[in-house]
C-alpha cells in the first residue's frame, strides 16, 4: 500500500528544494500524495502541482503558520484551501512582513553579539521566500558561529536566549479563523513539541478539524496517545514527515509512514475538490 506524506517545506520557506524537486523525490519513494506546507506561504503551489500532474502525484494544497498561546508556540496546518483567494493573499502577507521585519531585529541583534551576518547575503542564502530563524541558524553555522543548527537554536535563537525576538503575536484561534474562512481544514500540527493538550477542547470549538498524529518527532507512544485524542474529540488524523530538505541534520521525507485512508478522510471533509493550478 502507497503512503503519503502531508507537511512538506520548499525554498519557499525554509526548506532547500524546489517544489518540483520535491514532486520528484516523493515520486522516487513511490508517495501516492504529498502536501507542501511552507511557513506563510503558498508560492511554491502551481510549480508543485505542475510537476504532480506530471508525474502521477497528488498536491494537496497546504499552508504552515505559527501562533502563540501564553509563551508557547503552536502551529496550525492548512489544508485544501483557497490558495489563490485574495483575503487570503493579503492576510499571508502581513505574515510576511512581520517576519521580515523580526528578522532585520534578530540580524542586529546578532551583530550586537559577534556575529555579522547582514541581510543581503541571508537573502541571497535563502534563495527565495520566506526566511525564517531556519536560514539564519544554517548561515550561522556556515559562518563558523556555532557548529550545529541545534546549538543555534539552543545558545542563541531560542525563547530566552541572547539574540531572540519575539515575533508578531498572533492565537491559534485566529488562524483558524482565517484558514476557515479561506474554505480550508485546519489542523494542529507536531501536538507534542507544543506540550499543549489543555488547548485541544478550546481549538475544537473554534473550528479545529484535525491533529497531526503520524510526525517525525512523534515515536510510537505519542503516536497512540494523539489517535486516543483525535477519536475522542472527533478530529481527523494526518500526518507528515515535516521535511525540510537537507536544511537539518536528517532528510525525512519518506520516514514517517502515513496510510492513504488518511488523505481519503481530509479531502472528504474539504468536499472532495482540488484546486487546479
Amino acid at each position: 500500500m502507497q503512503n503519503i506524506d502531508l507537511h512538506i517545506h520548499t525554498i519557499y520557506s525554509d526548506g532547500t528544494w524546489a517544489p518540483n524537486e520535491v514532486v520528484l523525490r516523493a515520486k522516487r519513494l513511490n508517495l501516492a500524495a504529498i502536501s507542501i506546507t511552507d511557513h506563510d506561504s503558498v508560492a511554491g503551489l502551481k510549480e508543485a502541482m505542475a510537476a504532480g500532474k506530471k508525474l502521477g502525484i497528488e498536491i494537496v494544497p497546504g499552508v504552515e503558520m505559527s501562533t502563540d498561546a501564553g509563551e508557547d508556540e503552536i502551529h496550525i496546518l492548512g489544508y485544501y484551501l483557497n490558495w489563490k483567494e485574495k483575503e487570503f493573499l493579503a492576510e499571508l502577507e502581513k505574515f510576511q512582513a512581520a517576519r521580515a521585519k523580526r528578522n532585520r531585529k534578530l540580524l542586529k541583534r546578532l551583530k550586537e553579539l559577534g556575529m555579522d551576518i547582514n541581510h543581503k547575503e541571508l537573502k541571497g542564502f535563502a534563495a527565495r521566500g520566506v526566511i525564517s530563524r531556519l536560514h539564519i541558524a544554517r548561515l550561522m553555522v556556515r559562518k563558523g558561529y556555532v557548529s550545529s543548527i541545534g546549538d543555534a537554536f539552543e545558545k542563541w535563537l531560542n525563547s530566552g536566549k541572547p539574540a531572540y525576538v519575539k515575533k508578531m503575536s498572533v492565537s491559534p484561534f485566529q488562524i483558524i479563523e482565517l484558514i476557515l474562512k479561506a474554505e480550508g481544514v485546519p489542523v494542529f500540527a507536531h501536538p507534542f513539541l507544543s506540550r499543549r493538550d489543555d488547548l485541544i477542547p478550546h481549538l475544537v470549538k473554534a473550528g479545529l478539524k484535525g491533529i497531526e498524529v503520524y510526525h517525525s518527532a512523534h515515536d510510537s507512544r505519542a503516536t497512540q496517545h494523539y489517535q486516543k485524542i483525535a477519536q475522542k474529540y472527533h478530529l481527523l488524523i494526518t500526518g507528515g514527515s515535516d521535511c525540510h530538505g537537507e536544511a537539518k541534520d536528517k532528510v525525512l521525507m519518506g520516514t514517517v509512514k502515513v496510510p492513504i485512508s488518511v488523505l481519503k478522510a481530509l479531502k472528504k471533509a474539504a468536499g472532495g475538490e482540488i484546486l487546479s493550478v
